[in-house]
């Protein structure tokens, strides 16, 4: 099976195989089958069907911006509103008409996880009510229609979880394979993963021992992440509007990530080096 075969996604380090115009094509669908499936599913959260409605959510959203997903279980220690400590400077980067910047969130909490509801009620007020209006939308109803799209069709897979609690962080390994690229916190998989040319790191290897110096100093960090190399990035274009350096991301991603962490090299181990040794 060709799809599981790290030699076969080791082939996208050849532009021979796949072009960078190609690529950036397949990316650029992705997106946009993803903003405007986001413009439907907005348009029925708001139980609004009127002409007006529908000419005001197909402006929704930017098809040429940096998209950034989040979309998980609104666990606490998953720290959804980390990137909005940074207000005011995620505001102007989601303004900056040269290199602009959106997120897409989604997700839902433990039905007694009460701090994680106010997690959510807190991104869907800032979405509605604040300067972040138009930049920041919430996908409601979070199910594997909305986690197919958001992974395939975002640029970018947010996970800023508190250190060491993240075990495992499943939501971003389906990610590499569409094109997606992580900036995470290291911990988790994506410790083991981000080797520096597969996607992007929040901080370095360490944390603080005090909650609120961890979650200032990871916030910081985050943003400088977004500001020194996420957006220069992909948006550092060639003479034909291709981000050379964001592609070779994509294709690093692809060749070291998408076999080491899947479903079928998990069941492949536990049968190889469990169930079936004597």
């Amino acid at each position: 099976n060709q799809i599981n075969s790290p030699d076969f996604w080791k082939k996208m380090l050849d532009p021979k195989f796949v072009s960078d115009e190609e690529l950036w094509a397949l990316r650029y669908k992705l997106r946009r089958e993803l903003l405007e499936f986001s413009r439907r599913r907005l348009l029925l959260q708001a139980q609004r069907v009127t002409h007006d409605d529908f000419i005001a959510f197909d402006q929704l959203l930017n098809p040429d911006a940096l998209t950034i997903g989040f979309a998980r279980r609104f666990a606490t220690y998953k720290r959804a509103p980390l990137v909005f400590q940074q207000f005011e400077n995620i505001v102007r980067l989601t303004r900056d008409t040269k290199r602009p910047v959106q997120f897409i969130f989604a997700g839902k909490a433990h039905p007694r996880d009460d701090e994680g509801k106010k997690f959510i009620q807190q991104i869907i007020h800032l979405s509605k009510h604040s300067e972040l209006t138009g930049n920041l939308v919430f996908l409601e109803n979070y199910d594997v229609h909305v986690a197919r799209q958001m992974v395939s069709g975002c640029d970018i897979w947010l996970n800023n979880p508190r250190r060491p609690l993240e075990a495992s962080g499943t939501s971003g390994m389906k990610a590499s394979c569409q094109g997606c690229l992580n900036l995470s916190i290291l911990d988790g998989w994506w410790r083991e993963g981000y080797d520096g040319t597969n996607g992007f790191a929040i901080g370095d290897d360490s944390h603080p021992n005090s909650v609120e110096e961890q979650d200032r100093q990871d916030s910081a960090n985050l943003y400088k992440a977004l500001t020194e190399q996420v957006i220069p990035c992909f948006y550092d274009r060639d003479a034909n509007g291709i981000p050379k350096a964001w592609l070779q991301k994509i294709r690093r991603a692809m060749a070291t990530l998408v076999t080491q962490f899947s479903t079928c090299r998990m069941v492949q181990d536990y049968a190889e080096k469990y169930y079936l040794t004597k």
